[in-house]
């Protein structure tokens, strides 16, 4: 059995997926995995994986740049946010696409802490017992793959519950003003859909003393926003709303509308290159302003037929593409392995 040697960087939560897709295999039969701790030896969003002889580097940053020199040590450089324009010009660049939080019996990361206790707080994610009894919020208690997927639910309820970014947590300008927009317009587009569905809507932002001065009207209690309680909402929701994550970033909860078989509707993600295929139109609608999306959704809204197919075109596209055990093994696969 071959084995893939996953070269252990950083606690960042963009790795759990890639984590995931390859126990899962594991278990599967298919391959075999062994972690090698190497805290802080590339960037923080970056990890390496070693398989048959050769380095593949995944890019998990919100950011489209390409690393220099992890690209340059790679056979392989997986993408999450990658450009057409970088993709036609390069052929070590493949994409990863759709990212979102999605755990896996891990047996390494649930003792890495007996390695170095530093990552106490990141192993109790990988216990059952321990992240229950804690009620830690993202955790395989709540996020385990069986847990992070659904069939078409054929309902219409809306849903759009989210957070705000404080923008003085940043010394660069544009940060500031991206964080500044995307607040703004998450608090605008949640203030009139919850006018305009009424009871088909579940909205609200997290509570945070940014969210308190800015929309308290909108303010959700600590339970509501708790990922176990969102997860029993989506498994009864037929439309969710991804706005734009930072860096001009597809937002996480995209995949997990898919992975839920919901209908989409999204700020533009053309020009990203994606792991399989992802259409407007047939996966997701796109908006540009405030008055698009609440066009978009009126559409789904209203057009049962429409909401539907869409619903299980994700299921689809869930099943072929997004699931981690199968995401991963169609990586291998398209790489040549």
């Amino acid at each position: 059995m071959d084995k893939v040697v996953i070269h252990f960087n950083s606690t960042l939560p963009h790795f759990i997926q890639i984590f995931a897709g390859l126990e899962y295999l594991r278990e599967k039969g298919d391959i075999d995995t062994e972690y090698r701790l190497e805290l802080s030896r590339y960037p923080v969003n970056i990890l390496k994986v070693s398989y048959k002889g050769r380095n593949l580097f995944f890019d998990m940053a919100d950011n489209s740049e390409i690393n220099a020199e992890c690209y340059e040590e790679a056979d392989f450089y997986i993408k999450r946010m990658l450009l057409h324009s970088d993709f036609e010009k390069s052929n070590k660049l493949y994409p990863f696409g759709l990212n979102y939080l999605v755990f896996y019996e891990n047996r390494f990361l649930k003792k890495a802490f007996l390695k170095q206790w530093k990552l106490l707080q990141y192993s109790i994610r990988f216990s059952r017992t321990v992240s229950g009894l804690l009620d830690v919020r993202g955790c395989i208690n709540n996020n385990s793959v069986h847990q992070m997927q659904n069939e078409p639910s054929g309902n219409k309820q809306i849903i759009f519950r989210t957070r705000l970014w404080d923008p003085e947590r940043n010394s660069v300008e544009w940060k500031k003003e991206e964080r500044e927009r995307l607040n703004n317009e998450r608090i605008v587009l949640n203030r009139l859909l919850k006018e305009k569905y009424s009871n088909d809507f579940l909205g609200g932002i997290e509570k945070s003393e940014l969210a308190l001065k800015k929309c308290p009207d909108l303010l959700l209690r600590k339970a509501e926003y708790h990922k176990k309680e969102f997860l029993t909402h989506l498994k009864n929701s037929g439309i969710g709303i991804v706005n734009q994550g930072l860096e001009k970033s597809i937002g996480w909860k995209f995949g997990e509308y898919v992975a839920h078989s919901m209908a989409v509707v999204s700020n533009p993600i053309d020009k990203y290159k994606l792991f399989g295929p992802l259409t407007e139109g047939e996966n997701y609608l796109k908006y540009q302003t405030t008055e698009d999306c609440i066009a978009a959704i009126d559409h789904l809204h209203r057009d049962d037929r429409l909401r539907l197919e869409m619903q299980k075109a994700n299921k689809s596209y869930y099943d072929n593409y997004l699931h981690p055990g199968v995401k991963i093994a169609k990586i291998f696969s398209m790489l040549g392995f």
